[in-house]
């Protein structure tokens, strides 16, 4: 099981200011020497149960997908998010997965000992 990181809308603009990340549709890239990729989920950090009341869903401090809050049947609205008679303020940002680095292809010893006897002769 691979893990997933969230970062705030915020965080990620302030990063592509700095031009420490990119943001290329759903993939972010973290510029650094080789560069880190992350497939990038729309979600939700929830922070409180608005007006202090009960979290009868136990969501305080869980982060959840878009998807993950349609399928409760929540509603959101900008930075809040209303299951049934519960509303909750959020944080809009994304989940980010690691994205497994392309493999080169690997080549055979005859194919490697080839292509050095070409090279060197």
């Amino acid at each position: 099981m691979s893990e997933k990181l969230f970062f705030s809308q915020d965080i990620l603009d302030a990063w592509c200011e700095e031009e420490k990340v990119q943001v290329d549709g759903e993939v972010l890239t973290i510029n650094r020497t080789p560069p880190s990729k992350f497939q990038l989920i729309p979600a939700y950090r929830i922070i409180k149960v608005a007006g202090g009341g009960e979290d009868p869903n136990k969501w305080v401090n869980k982060v959840k997908t878009r998807k993950e809050l349609e399928e409760a049947g929540a509603d959101v609205y900008m930075n809040s998010v209303l299951v049934g008679e519960t509303a909750y303020d959020t944080e809009y940002g994304y989940l980010a997965e690691p994205m497994k680095a392309e493999k080169k292809e690997e080549k055979s010893d005859e194919s490697l000992l080839t292509e050095f006897l070409l090279k060197n002769l």
